[in-house]
């Protein structure tokens, strides 16, 4: 019976380790409230008394018992039941015990996990709406709005601290004119403008501001000036028409006409001398 129980157990232990370590995933509960989800520590506690070690949180599989006195960690904080990490004969496990099993939390740390929780609850709402709050973790940031555009870092007397832009854009359409083969062909491309954005203000990991609108330490690049040439068609085989103007060759001086005789009334003629 014991080597049943024992067989059963390790079964279980297996079952356990190959669903946890070959995935990496835990299956977590929206109302349960994870520390490390909110970059805390496990808190260390006791047990009062024997408990059963669960797997599930109905206490349907049991992974191992503790006695009393056996040191756990709080990883997981709920109403009636906790999520705890312990050691057994196997190695390192977490599972679920009764919370009243349990060293009682002192009121600071039951009013820190209490804020923690509320504040964490808006956190997640705020990330499903792709909104950032303050004392977010970048993680959440990510989360909520993707990977930013650009990151700038820097070390302060306060820590260090590091920023995350995400540029907006908008495409504007611009026309460029140029000479192919003799001819004048104009064609109409498209450019990415910025058009605002917002910039997450980190300091130890943590959102300490958030900014809207344009980066002024980024300048906005100058407007691109094209200048404007009328299209001109020219049929296969010809020569484009000169644009530009020409300026018609200078004439030469000719020979000088002779002078013709004058005759003078009353029949006499002068000659030219």
């Amino acid at each position: 019976m014991n080597r049943s129980r024992a067989s059963r157990w390790l079964g279980v232990l297996l079952l356990v380790a190959g669903v946890t370590g070959a995935s990496g995933v835990e299956n977590r509960f929206s109302d349960v409230f994870y520390l490390d989800e909110a970059g805390l520590k496990p808190i260390p506690l006791k047990t009062l008394r024997a408990v059963a070690l669960t797997f599930s949180r109905d206490q349907s599989t049991i992974l191992a018992p503790l006695a009393a006195g056996r040191g756990v960690w709080l990883i997981g904080y709920a109403e009636r039941r906790y999520y705890v990490s312990s050691v057994i004969t196997t190695g390192a496990v977490r599972g679920w015990v009764d919370a009243d099993a349990l060293q009682p939390l002192t009121l600071e740390q039951r009013a820190e996990l209490d804020n923690k929780r509320e504040v964490f609850q808006a956190q997640k709402a705020a990330i499903a709406r792709h909104e950032v709050l303050l004392g977010m973790m970048q993680a959440q940031v990510t989360a909520a709005l993707g990977n930013p555009t650009e990151r700038t870092r820097s070390t302060t007397a306060q820590g260090d601290e590091e920023v995350w832009s995400y540029i907006t854009y908008r495409s504007e359409p611009y026309t460029q004119t140029y000479v192919v083969a003799g001819q004048y062909v104009t064609e109409t491309r498209y450019r990415k403008v910025p058009t605002g954005g917002k910039h997450i203000s980190f300091r130890n990991g943590l959102v300490v501001g958030i900014r809207e609108g344009k980066d002024p330490a980024q300048p906005e690049p100058p407007p691109t000036v094209v200048t404007t040439v009328p299209v001109i068609i020219v049929p296969p085989g010809s020569h484009p028409p000169i644009t530009h103007p020409v300026k018609p060759p200078a004439l030469k001086p000719g020979p000088q006409p002779k002078t013709l005789p004058v005759i003078k009334k009353g029949g006499s003629q002068d000659k030219n001398p």
